[in-house]
């Protein structure tokens, strides 16, 4: 099992949160939703500790949906989560630090996916989450 590096404030770039458990990521999550309120939709960019630059998996939250964006191993243009049942109808836009970062439609799915995908991320050492569908970057 690998080891994650977790980053969703300025404070983070020096110091991120480090994730090596199952009840690491649900704190992770945990202390995102308690932090900011519902709307606040907060992006977390999660990588691989010992390999930073090999894939890339932001996780958005919030309350009890989110989205996911994988990047890495064999899918370098990048994959958004997809909802299983219709959930955004139109784009949603979720917040790192101050920069804005915009997920299509139907990408919202339940923080129950995002945790599981996240816990499945940190399992494989940074494969693409079988834990959520997934729809392809357009262009």
């Amino acid at each position: 099992m690998a080891t994650l590096n977790a980053y969703y404030t300025a404070e983070h770039a020096d110091d991120p949160v480090v994730v090596a458990s199952a009840d690491d990521v649900a704190g992770l999550l945990d202390a995102v939703r308690e932090k900011y309120p519902d709307g606040a939709a907060v992006l977390i960019t999660v990588l691989v500790a010992d390999d930073p630059w090999g894939q890339e998996l932001s996780v958005g939250v919030d309350g009890d949906k989110g989205v996911l964006r994988y990047s890495g191993h064999g899918d370098f243009r990048g994959s958004y989560s997809k909802s299983v049942e219709p959930s955004n109808a139109e784009p949603v836009i979720y917040y790192y630090v101050t920069a804005d970062s915009e997920f299509p439609p139907n990408s919202e799915v339940p923080i129950s996916t995002v945790q599981a995908a996240v816990v499945e991320y940190l399992a494989t050492g940074g494969q693409r989450p079988s834990a959520a569908e997934w729809q392809a970057t357009e262009g």
